[in-house]
C-alpha cells in the first residue's frame, strides 16, 4: 500500500485560484495524507478591480496587494511559470528562478485557473503602442505615463501640446469605465500644478463599439454612466471601435483620427494560450467544464475563472 500523499496542484493565482486554495487550506489541506500546492508568477494575489486606483494615485499599491505566503499557511506554494500540462501524463512543467529552469509537478487533481490575457484582434499598432491594465505594474506604467506627459506638456519648450494632453480609453465595460473615469480625474486634479495648461487643453476619449457602455448593467444604467462621465468632461464614442494606432495617434471606425501618444486598451481578452494544446473540449477556446467545473472527459481536472 503506498504512503505518497494525495496530491492537488492548482494553476493560477488570481481570484479563482486562490479561493480554491483558501478554500482546500480550510478543508483538505489539513489532511496528513494530502498535499496541496498552488503555482502562480507573482508571490502575490492582486486585487485588479481596483488598479485603476493605483493608477490614478487614489490608492497606494500595497492596498490592492496580498502576499500569497501569509494567506496560505497549509497550502504549499510554488513561485513560477506554468509551460505545459500533461494531462494524461499528469504532469505540469514549470519554470523559475534567475535563468528559468524547469520542474516536474505530478497531481492527482488539477485545477486550472490561469485566467486570460489581452487580445489585441492583429490591429494595426496596437499591441506595440497601446497600454493595457490588467497587472500591478500596468497601473504604475500608466500612471507614470500620465504624469511624464502632463511634465512634457507644460514644459515652455514644447510646441506641440494637444498630442501629450488627448488620452484615449477603448472599451467600455467595467475595466475601461473605471479606468476613463480615474484618469479624467487624476489629470484634471493634477492640473493645478501646471501653470501652463488649463481644462480647455484636455482631451479624453472613451472608445466603446457597442450603443450604451456597462452592457453588463443593463441599458437604464449604462445611459446613466454615460451621462454623468460626459458631466465630468469625458467625450464618449459609442458604435465605434479602434482600427489602429500609429505614431499620429489612433484611428477610429467612423474616420476620426485622434492625436495623442496614448491609448489604454481594454477591449478584449483570450484565453490563456496554454489551453490551446490540451486535448479537451473547448468553447470558444475556453475549457468546457460540468455543473461542478469537471473538465469534460478528463474526471480530477477543474477549470475556474476566466
Amino acid at each position: 500500500m503506498s504512503n505518497s500523499p494525495t496530491r492537488i496542484l492548482i494553476l493560477g493565482g488570481g481570484f479563482a485560484g486562490l479561493y480554491a486554495a483558501m478554500q482546500l487550506e480550510k478543508t483538505l489541506a489539513r489532511e496528513p495524507g494530502v498535499e496541496v500546492t498552488l503555482v502562480n508568477r507573482e508571490n502575490f494575489f492582486l486585487f485588479t478591480p481596483l488598479l485603476h486606483e493605483v493608477a490614478a494615485s487614489d490608492l497606494d499599491l500595497t492596498t490592492i496587494v496580498n502576499p500569497v505566503r501569509k494567506m496560505l499557511k497549509r497550502v504549499n506554494f510554488f513561485a513560477g511559470e506554468v509551460e505545459s500540462i500533461d494531462l494524461s501524463g499528469k504532469r505540469v512543467v514549470v519554470s523559475h528562478g534567475f535563468d528559468h529552469h524547469h520542474h516536474s509537478l505530478e497531481y492527482d487533481h488539477l485545477v486550472i485557473g490561469l485566467g486570460s490575457i489581452t487580445n489585441f484582434y492583429s490591429l494595426p499598432g496596437l499591441e506595440a503602442r497601446a497600454l493595457t491594465m490588467k497587472s500591478l505594474g500596468d497601473a504604475m506604467t500608466l500612471r507614470n505615463h500620465l504624469i511624464a506627459h502632463l511634465e512634457e506638456a507644460d514644459s515652455e519648450c514644447c510646441g506641440v501640446k494637444h498630442p501629450l494632453l488627448a488620452f484615449v480609453v477603448a472599451g467600455g465595460g467595467f475595466a475601461g469605465v473605471e479606468t476613463v473615469a480615474g484618469l479624467n480625474d487624476f489629470v484634471r486634479d493634477a492640473l493645478p500644478s501646471y501653470p501652463h495648461l488649463n481644462e480647455t487643453m484636455l482631451r479624453i476619449v472613451l472608445v466603446h463599439p457597442g450603443a450604451v457602455i456597462l452592457p453588463e448593467l443593463g441599458e437604464k444604467l449604462g445611459v446613466y454612466a454615460q451621462k454623468k462621465l460626459a458631466e465630468r468632461g469625458v467625450d464618449i464614442r459609442v458604435n465605434t471601435k479602434v482600427e489602429g494606432v500609429s505614431e499620429r495617434g489612433v484611428k477610429l471606425s467612423d474616420g476620426t483620427m485622434i492625436e495623442t501618444n496614448t491609448l489604454v486598451w481594454t477591449a478584449g481578452t483570450s484565453p490563456n494560450p496554454l489551453l490551446q494544446g490540451l486535448e479537451c473540449k473547448k468553447e470558444r477556446g475556453r475549457l468546457a467544464v460540468n455543473e461542478y467545473l469537471e473538465v469534460a472527459d478528463w474526471p480530477g481536472v477543474w477549470a475556474l475563472g476566466d
